[in-house]
Formats: C-alpha cells, sequence, structure tokens
C-alpha cells in the first residue's frame, strides 16, 4: 500500500484575500507534518527554516525562517520576499491550534500574530494543483 506524501505549498502573494499574504496549502498529511514541525519549533530559540519541514515547497525567492521568542510578534517582513516568524510559545501554541482544528478538511485559518507585517493563512482542500500552477511561480 502506497503511503500519501505529505504537501505544504508556501507563496507569498500581495494583495491576497485583502492583505499581502503568506499562504500555507496543505493536504491531510502536509496538516499533520506542519502541526509536527511547529511543536519542534517551540522549545528552540535558533531560527529554523520553514523549508526544513517535510513536505514543503516555498514559491521562488520565498523565505520564511520561524523561532520561538519571548514577546510575541507574528510575520516580520525582513526582504521583499523573505520573513521571520517570530511567535511566542503561547503564540506557537495557538498556531498549533489552529491547524488541528483544520483537520476536517476543506477550510481556512488565519494565523494571526499580534504585529504581523504580513498576514498568514493556512488552507487545506481550497487550492490545488491548477491554482498553483497559475498563481504560484
Amino acid at each position: 500500500m502506497a503511503s500519501i506524501m505529505g504537501l505544504i505549498r508556501v507563496g507569498f502573494f500581495e494583495d491576497f484575500k485583502g492583505a499581502d499574504t503568506l499562504l500555507i496549502d496543505v493536504n491531510a498529511e502536509g496538516l499533520r507534518g506542519l502541526i509536527t514541525w511547529v511543536r519542534e519549533v517551540m522549545p528552540s530559540s535558533r531560527q529554523i527554516p520553514l523549508n526544513d519541514c517535510p513536505g514543503v515547497t516555498l514559491q521562488p525567492g520565498t523565505h520564511v525562517q520561524a523561532s520561538c521568542v519571548r514577546d510575541d510578534a507574528g510575520l516580520l517582513r525582513t526582504g521583499e520576499r523573505a520573513f521571520a516568524w517570530r511567535r511566542s510559545e503561547d503564540g506557537w501554541t495557538d498556531v498549533v491550534d489552529k491547524l488541528a482544528a483544520m483537520q476536517t478538511g476543506g477550510c481556512h485559518q488565519y494565523l494571526d500574530g499580534p504585529r504581523d507585517d504580513v498576514q498568514v493563512i493556512a488552507s487545506i482542500g481550497e487550492y490545488g494543483d491548477e491554482w498553483w500552477c497559475r498563481h504560484g511561480s
């Protein structure tokens, strides 16, 4: 029996859903992998590239570094398409809770931080291969 591959597509889109947005699109296995990865980021104070998460494909030119910090911030822009995702332990717990709520499929969550420069939307079952082919590169 073949296993289902985790899929996590990440892209930055200007003026998407009313604001500049980092879109994290997952399938069911990718969602489980993303939750596991966030739980691994939580106890670490070092910056961890999002592309270290198994199954992640970043849109060309997009870079995201995640870290657990004392003062919860959110997704901060560090370059044109470069970001520092800086959340406190409580902030990352909120992200995990919102991601876990998506396990029913076909929905999205806003992974808001207190001082986001760019909004973060996680989605499952809303954007497919055709959409990513048209908009993702």
